[in-house]
């Protein structure tokens, strides 16, 4: 279920309502629908601060894909946190 309202993830691009976590048993917002938008938005920063090299476009063009994979899903929750996906790959 996609949301209209202001409550909605930081990615850019996607339109899914924030998660909520417990927080001393008080639910709070937070700014990313799931941990995959939020692992994204912290690959997104990291590339964007290195130098550009033909290397680090050809991550750009990858971390592209993410994005599509990312704003094709039905649900938030269809994606996991890409962080451990991409750790158990490099073991």
């Amino acid at each position: 279920m996609r949301t209209t309202e202001d409550d909605i993830c930081a990615r850019d691009g996607c339109g899914w309502s924030v998660a909520l976590v417990l927080v001393a048993d008080m639910p709070l917002a937070t700014a990313y629908c799931s941990d995959a938008c939020a692992d994204y938005e912290w690959l997104r920063r990291g590339l964007s601060a290195l130098e550009r090299t033909t290397e680090v476009d050809a991550l750009y063009g990858n971390l592209r894909d993410v994005a599509e994979i990312l704003s094709a899903r039905q649900d938030p929750t269809d994606v996991g946190p890409l962080m451990g996906v991409i750790s158990r790959a490099g073991s």
